[in-house]
């Protein structure tokens, strides 16, 4: 691969992701067109390509061009050295957040000593002397581009055969599968239970807009819309996330950008001891909205948006507008998440330009996101009262002492001990692995924004009075460009040491494996790895799943236990389940007609094959669902299997996970 071919293998994969940001953007923008003039699927998907094909060609069409394969072209070397005070420092909270429950007033204390040692750090790296530096251009290794490549493709083939049920899907594939079997206007409503005219379980604010282009595209492709979504679309986002990895690393000056891409990535496949860990958001959960909000929206974000701020390119500009949009279509967390990296990386760079005028041209950029949020709280008027009445009576203990603990949502990404350990230290460390100013600044910018912003004492309590933050809290962690810091920190050369970032890493993956959990362990919600690909929903209810439809006309209902409701679910709208999820059992759509207790009480008594609730309590929610086919687990409890017989079912067949009857 000669030079010329390499850096057009890098450009394409570069367009590659704008591209794909714009896609996701031009459907945004037209969904919620489409939702104001109730307009059709099909109608709406016309609309979407034209816009996407103005979208393109605007970013495109541009006579700015890159000078090389790298954003920014040229890197700023300093020989800026970081105190060992402030190293050792940044080593000594890392060890007191993995290992200490800093909860109730020992928050405020660790947080003013981490925002000390930040404030120190960033005041190191901002008094760089800037008349030491030199420009000079990085080149790219060919072998780099090839591995990069090469792991890329590795990642969506792991997306594909691996298997990690996800009941999120309930509401997410469902919502695809509902527009892909029906022609008319997108939904705005319920898809689970009904079509279109129950209210939707999620709370109000702005619909994601991804799961209806996956459907309008489905129903004139020869692929179900749970068969796009897990075997197309998931292994393309866990790609691409390597991809944006690999370019926000080539635009902050790493080292070795393909090793710390490929160091980033084995620490998200070793990174799945905890349910709301990143490692589990990257090849087993890529197809869901937040994601891909995670994996290509943030890294994008961070990169163009320093760009911007450094350069003054008016093509980052426009694409970290297109990436704001798009997040706002993926997961109503970009209502947050964006402005805060937004205005994170330009102001740093900006500022340190001396170009300030850049942060006010990129509040364009930021505007979406913000009127998402607004939007959102705005539908609940109610909880702005609430929240004002909160702000108002609050006390300075209260404020001190957080209902929504910061540790608690550490731990709920990181867990605790010598993983969070390693985790925290790339998180607080990798600034210093970069000599350019303006990178450090950037890298510097995360932590800042997540402690100094929204793990202030008192900022989460306001955060979830106004929108029930502490459902999501958790995501405020989702500002780090996680994989990218920690590439930098493994690779990172240590003095007199050859092969140190080779030992790093092999230290890091030994220590995950040891300590935590691969996102490919069965440990990791019975996570399978599978061949040929197969959907990822419960095994083997989904082959019950599909009898169940099979057995029943269009329009009809059944039930089983809820694992196979589930699958029924996203396999089809079709055919109703009566419980694909209990937690969705209630909710505003939940009235006295919707019958939840009968619900509930039916799938608990198929899957265990005995009424918890009594004989009379399961006849009575058989009788008043009356559904059409029913999966009784073959289990060896005779209770439910009788009532059924009363109540004028019959037994047709067995397919070793259920028993099958028809009324």
């Amino acid at each position: 691969m000669n030079t010329d071919l390499n850096l057009k293998a890098i450009r394409t994969c570069d367009h590659l992701i704008d591209v794909f940001i714009g896609l996701i953007a031009s459907w945004t923008l037209t969904f919620h067109v489409s939702k104001l003039f109730n307009l059709e699927r099909d109608t709406a998907l016309i609309i979407g390509i034209i816009v996407f094909t103005a979208v393109i060609y605007s970013l495109f069409n541009n006579s700015e061009k890159y000078k090389t394969a790298n954003d920014p072209p040229s890197f700023t070397s300093t020989q800026n050295k970081s105190h060992t005070v402030i190293f050792l420092s940044l080593i000594a909270v890392s060890a007191l957040l993995a290992w200490v429950d800093l909860d109730g007033l020992l928050w405020p204390l660790a947080w003013i000593l981490l925002i000390g040692v930040l404030f120190f750090s960033f005041k190191n790296s901002w008094e760089s002397d800037r008349t030491t530096t030199s420009q000079r251009t990085r080149e790219l290794s060919r072998l780099g581009t090839i591995l990069v490549i090469a792991l890329a493709l590795l990642t969506a083939f792991l997306s594909l055969i691996m298997v990690r049920p996800d009941q999120d899907d309930v509401f997410l594939v469902n919502h695809s599968t509902w527009v892909s079997e029906h022609a008319e206007e997108l939904p705005q409503r319920d898809t689970i239970f009904s079509d279109n005219s129950l209210p939707t379980e999620r709370p109000a604010g702005l619909q994601t807009s991804i799961e209806s282009l996956i459907g309008a595209v489905s129903a004139h492709i020869p692929a179900t819309a749970a068969a796009l979504t897990y075997f197309a679309w998931g292994p393309l986002i866990a790609a691409l996330g390597v991809l944006a990895t690999w370019r926000l690393l080539r635009g902050l000056g790493a080292r070795s950008p393909a090793l710390a891409t490929w160091a980033g990535t084995a620490f998200l496949i070793v990174d799945g001891e905890m349910h709301a860990s990143f490692g589990n958001f990257f090849a087993g959960r890529s197809w869901q909205g937040k994601a891909v909000l995670l994996l290509l929206v943030m890294p994008m974000l961070w990169h163009h948006g320093a760009n911007w701020g450094r350069t003054g390119s008016k093509r980052s500009l426009y694409v970290v507008t297109l990436a704001g949009i798009a997040g706002i279509g993926l997961s109503s967390s970009a209502a947050f998440l964006v402005p805060a990296v937004v205005l994170a990386a330009v102001a740093v760079t900006s500022i340190e330009q001396q170009k300030p005028q850049r942060l006010i041209h990129s509040l364009i950029a930021i505007t979406p996101a913000v009127i998402a949020g607004f939007y959102a709280i705005l539908s609940e008027p109610q909880k702005l009262q609430a929240a004002k009445g909160f702000i108002a009576s609050i006390s300075p203990k209260e404020l001190l002492d957080s209902g929504n603990e910061p540790i608690e949502i550490l731990r709920m990404v990181f867990d605790r001990g010598a993983t969070t350990f390693i985790i925290m230290i790339c998180i607080l460390t990798s600034w210093i692995t970069i000599k350019n100013r303006s990178s450090r600044l950037v890298l510097l910018a995360g932590p800042i924004v997540v402690f100094l912003g929204f793990f202030t004492p008192g900022i989460l309590d306001v955060m979830n009075e106004i929108g029930d933050a502490d459902a999501v809290a958790w995501r405020t962690l989702w500002v780090l460009p996680l994989p990218a810091m920690v590439g930098l920190v493994l690779i990172a050369p240590r003095a007199g040491i050859r092969g140190a970032p080779v030992i790093a890493s092999i230290t890091l993956v030994a220590t995950f494996l040891a300590l935590g959990t691969p996102i490919t362990s069965s440990d990791n919600r019975k996570t399978e790895i599978v061949w040929p690909p197969a959907y990822d929903l419960p095994q083997p209810e989904q082959q019950s799943a599909s009898s169940l439809i099979e057995i029943v006309d269009p329009g009809g209902i059944v039930a089983g236990p809820e694992n196979v409701d589930f699958s029924v679910s996203v396999l089809t709208t079709k055919v109703r389940s009566v419980n694909p999820r209990s937690a969705y059992l209630t909710g505003r759509h939940a009235g006295e007609e919707f019958r939840s207790d009968e619900r509930l009480i039916l799938s608990r008594g198929l899957e265990t094959g005995r009424s918890e609730y009594g004989t009379e309590s399961f006849e009575n929610a058989l009788r008043v669902l009356s559904p059409d086919a029913v999966c009784l687990k073959d289990t060896i409890e005779q209770e439910v299997a009788e009532v059924l017989k009363k109540v004028g079912y019959k037994e047709i067949g067995n397919d070793g996970f259920c028993r099958m009857w028809v009324e």
